[in-house]
């Protein structure tokens, strides 16, 4: 195709280039060059169609001919100053006789063959603009790479401007609409809540009022809810769009609802770090996504998390950790931030197994015990190692159990029964690891994975009261709940662990949600109505286990910026949170896995900012709850590997047990250390839970 003028410029896109006078390359930028690496002496001057893979220069030709209007889309395969490949996609700012204007926006990642384009953006009904797969695409690689259109303007814009008077601040404050869940949605029940105008969305104001007329109306082919949406934040933005044009002079000469439109569009398509992508802010989302969004320094891109046939939809997750919430949280969620009812496969299951409760049935310990431990165990009148012996059990001896269990601050413990002589019946502790002895009897007929585990609903915060606060005097808690319960039901069943279970399988002495009829079924035939706390408990999770823990101070000595400080009270009650909720619902319910991340987070971080040393019972404990934690993931069958959500925790841990001192004990722990490592052989390029630490402010001690 003859270019006697053209120009290929970089706006904001991972590649560029200049051309002039019959093709010729006049110009070249640095990102050029990391792109294709070719230094600029080694390109301008030269025909831009060298640039090209040899075999496909013609159809490149072609392609290019084909795109005459501003907006449609072209991808080029290029070569690499090292021989390798890749395809780059433009878009058509401006096409006319003999000249065309085109920006990149995006590009696959080098290789050695040339890689087809690995996406097409079209019309849906009912969607919208959605991405499909354009070929066949692997499982857990890069699939491109580009820059951001347009990145929201900083918080320092804000700073200093003589706007920010009392009169702004009073009519700021007073923007707001209520937030009215729709009838008929998952979570009509919840709350209704105001929604208030955010500096944020100031910062979108200014940014959209400031942009160059042409990158204004690239965003405005954006996908965003109507001005006369009935949604809240479609209000707020209004609102505020009317209080921008009246009081800040950039906005003086623009329309309102162009303003509100800006607001909306950046809201709807704006990924973390304020960024709009021309390619990834157009793929839809999905609480069980295909792919992923990547972010790693300057780079940002799209892997694959598993093989993708050619026609099927390419989704994200705009959510990050709050993918392990329910479907209804999720929901509502989705509906705020980004004014849609999500109705992705996981979203529109009859189930919710992020709800699994315990069931009665579960409450019953296996029939028939064997000794493990050398040489011999002693079974006690009572539940204690203190409490008088009655029998010597070799080691190897199978005894009859009568199901009935009972746990102690050393453990779990199973009651045998001696037919032959009644006197010799009684308690036999199931694990001696609280005494440096480790497993000492297993179950032999109907082995529960987890019902030895080391820590279990109702031992949360007394574990870390006995490890890290145990020379200091009672905290008084925070309540944020009643703790007035009707009952609690028995121990033995809330404990119940389900580690082991297959994935997406429902393992017994649980019951899962009906969605539709808000009932939960057993498959022991239970069938188990609303918990009357359930909903008080998640309210007050899913604000307390979030992971920024925003309300709460930071260190800002060297060498602690940024570890989180929050009271020990809140702390104390966080964990009590947890425990209650693993007793009343069970150890599969979502509140007891985020409660256990929680302490997780918490361990590693008392090990690093305090003088805590880890010790064999302290560590083992922090790894059964990673584990139990990893295993709840991979049971629940969604699309991300446990690995996404646990790895750089895992590694992290990993690391701190090669400082656990030995000792007789370590059977139990080197065994739990290996299954560790286990999970730690495949590492994501993604990490969907950021770190988090933190410790109570009574334990800092400012360097």
């Amino acid at each position: 195709m003859p270019l006697d003028k053209g120009t290929v410029e970089r706006t904001w896109a991972q590649l560029s280039f200049s051309y002039k006078d019959k093709g010729i390359i006049t110009t070249w930028n640095k990102k050029a060059e990391e792109v294709l690496a070719r230094k600029s002496e080694d390109v301008v001057g030269k025909v831009w169609t060298e640039l090209l893979v040899p075999e496909w220069i013609s159809w490149s030709l072609s392609a290019l001919e084909k795109v005459q209007f501003q907006g449609e889309e072209v991808a080029l395969p290029m070569v690499t100053g090292d021989g390798l490949h890749c395809c780059v996609r433009f878009v058509v700012r401006k096409f006319g006789r003999g000249n065309c204007f085109l920006f990149s926006c995006g590009h696959t990642p080098c290789a050695e063959t040339p890689r087809q384009w690995p996406l097409e953006i079209r019309q849906t009904e009912g969607q919208g603009r959605a991405a499909f797969a354009a070929c066949d695409l692997p499982g857990n690689e890069m699939l491109l790479e580009e820059e951001p259109v347009y990145i929201r303007p900083p918080p320092s814009l804000l700073h200093g401007r003589p706007e920010w008077d009392q009169a702004w601040s009073a009519a700021f404050n007073q923007i707001r609409a209520a937030l009215k869940p729709p009838a008929g949605a998952s979570f009509a029940s919840l709350p209704e809540k105001p929604l208030f105008a955010s500096t944020a969305l100031v910062r979108d104001v200014l940014g959209f009022a400031t942009l160059p007329e042409s990158l204004r109306s690239a965003l405005l082919g954006f996908s965003f809810p109507h001005p006369e949406d009935p949604h809240p934040l479609v209000d707020v933005a209004r609102q505020l769009a009317e209080l921008c044009k009246e009081r800040l002079p950039e906005c003086k000469e623009m329309d309102v609802k162009l303003l509100q439109v800006g607001i909306l569009v950046q809201e709807m398509n704006i990924f973390p770090g304020g960024r709009v992508f021309w390619t990834l802010s157009r793929i839809n989302h999905s609480c069980a996504p295909n792919c992923v969004f990547f972010a790693a320094g300057n780079r940002w891109g799209l892997r694959s998390l598993h093989p993708i046939s050619a026609g099927e939809e390419i989704t994200i997750s705009y959510l990050g950790e709050e993918l392990l919430l329910p479907t209804a949280q999720r929901q509502w969620l989705l509906w705020r931030s980004k004014c849609f009812i999500c109705g992705c496969p996981r979203c529109a299951s009859e189930q919710d197994p992020m709800r699994d409760r315990v069931c009665a049935c579960a409450g019953k310990g296996p029939s028939k015990w064997r000794v493990v431990h050398q040489p011999a165990v002693w079974r006690r009148q009572v539940a204690s190692t203190q409490g008088r012996a009655v029998a010597l059990l070799k080691e190897a001896t199978e005894f009859p159990a009568t199901g009935q269990l009972e746990c102690t601050a050393e453990g779990l413990w199973v009651y045998g029964d001696d037919e032959k002589d009644p006197k010799k019946s009684g308690w036999a502790l199931v694990d001696g690891s609280t005494l440096g002895l480790g497993r000492l009897i297993e179950p032999v007929d109907a082995p529960l994975p987890g019902i030895v585990d080391l820590v279990v609903p109702g031992r949360l915060q007394s574990r870390l009261r006995q490890k890290a606060l145990n020379s200091r005097g009672k905290i008084r808690e925070q309540m944020w709940y009643d703790r007035e319960f009707e009952e609690l039901p028995d121990l033995v069943a809330a404990a119940k662990s389900a580690r082991g279970a297959e994935r997406g399988a429902m393992p017994a002495g649980f019951a899962r949600l009906d969605v539709s009829s808000e009932t939960w079924s057993c498959g022991c035939g239970a069938k188990l109505g609303l918990h009357p706390k359930e909903k008080e408990l998640t309210e007050v999770a899913q604000r307390v286990f979030a992971m920024a823990l925003q309300d709460h101070p930071r260190a800002s000595a060297a060498g602690v910026k940024g570890l989180i400080l929050p009271e020990e009270a809140f702390v104390l009650a966080a964990l009590r949170l947890a425990d209650d909720a693993g007793q009343l619902l069970g150890r599969r319910h979502w509140i007891w896995q985020l409660g256990l991340l929680f302490a997780l987070d918490l361990d590693l971080s008392l090990t690093r900012y305090t003088y805590m040393k880890w010790d064999l019972a302290f560590a083992s404990g922090t790894v059964a709850m990673l584990l139990e934690v990893w295993d709840w993931l991979a049971s629940l069958n969604l699309s991300q590997d446990p690995s996404y959500f646990l790895h750089s925790r895992a590694s992290r841990l990993a690391k701190e047990l090669e400082r656990v001192p030995s000792d007789a004990g370590q059977a139990l722990f080197r065994d739990l250390q290996q299954q560790l490592q286990d999970r730690l052989s495949f590492t994501p390029a993604v990490s969907l839970l950021p770190s988090r630490d933190f410790i109570p402010d009574t334990l800092f001690i400012a360097h």
